[in-house]
């Protein structure tokens, strides 16, 4: 059981509220006003503990960070696998908020550092070009369904939807041009490896801050694209990639599918795996993670030569 004396406050947070378990049980209102009462009550060694929500943990992680709280946000299916290890099947946001508090006790995670103004903003624009991007696919399948009638309205439609498109890189390029001068160092190294448009480099420094801080073998498993041993005595299964960042993980996969073609040091690795039979999507995905440690490497203060 979790001692009553924890410092840890576990909290589930739904889009409309928040359940929190610790010291003050209470479910409030997802709203900034009702987080500060609650955080300036809380004890002065509390620490809090959630889930990753897409969006709707943003309020509590500037809150936290406005009242001094460290706040560590956490993949939710790492704590579902923790829930189920503690034979705890069901599900409400009252279990969830113990549990989220019982795995800070046991665990001891560190607090999740909050994201840039900068990194925010552009996060923001990326979900909206991919929603853009999304919707122009879904018009593009659905053009050789219909009547010439219906067909007509629905390019109308793709025009209206590639010119908010564009209009959305510019924004982007002029986010680019008025951010600090270490976002766009970044961005200029990253694009010296052929493969790497502004645009790419952009979302993965997006979808992956941590790049040029990890080891290639954490940075390879942080966006999926490390081949994890399925192994169990006399059985050797298959390794394959799963789990990890898959918004960075598919940026990558069109980064190779570019670099196998045109770039000199990667072209060689694709080539040698499409002659000894692996399919091209294995190949691509090769490519990608040997891209993705190589540009890991580019941005440390000692970057290694692409062998």
């Amino acid at each position: 059981m979790t001692p009553t004396t924890s410092p840890y406050v576990g909290a589930d947070v739904a889009k409309d509220t928040i359940a929190f378990c610790g010291p003050t049980a209470a479910i409030i209102p997802n709203e900034p006003a009702a987080l500060r009462a609650y955080l300036d009550a809380l004890p002065p060694a509390a620490h809090l503990v959630c889930e990753a929500t897409g969006r709707h943990h943003h309020r509590l992680h500037q809150g936290c960070a406005a009242a001094g709280r460290p706040l560590t946000v956490l993949n939710p299916a790492r704590v579902r696998d923790f829930a189920r290890s503690l034979g705890r099947l069901e599900k409400t946001d009252t279990i969830d908020g113990a549990v989220l508090r019982r795995f800070g006790h046991e665990r001891h995670p560190a607090p999740t550092p909050l994201p840039s103004p900068e990194r925010q903003a552009l996060l923001d624009l990326l979900m909206v070009r991919t929603a853009l991007v999304a919707d122009l696919s879904d018009c593009r399948r659905r053009d050789h369904l219909l009547a010439p009638a219906a067909r007509r309205e629905l390019r109308v439609l793709a025009r209206v939807l590639q010119t908010r498109q564009r209009a959305l890189e510019r924004r982007l390029d002029a986010w680019l041009e008025a951010a600090p001068a270490p976002w766009r160092d970044r961005v200029q190294t990253l694009c010296l490896v052929l493969g790497v448009s502004t645009l790419s480099a952009l979302q993965l420094l997006a979808y992956l801050p941590e790049l040029g801080t990890c080891n290639r073998r954490q940075i390879a498993k942080l966006a999926g694209l490390a081949p994890l041993p399925w192994d169990s005595g006399t059985l050797h299964g298959v390794r394959c990639i799963q789990h990890g960042r898959a918004p960075a993980r598919r940026v990558l996969y069109q980064c190779a599918v570019v670099a196998a073609r045109w770039n000199d040091a990667l072209r060689p690795g694709y080539l040698r795996l499409r002659a000894r039979g692996k399919p091209a999507k294995l190949a691509y995905v090769a490519v990608a993670r040997r891209l993705l440690i190589y540009l890991n490497a580019l941005l440390r203060p000692a970057s290694a030569p692409l062998a």
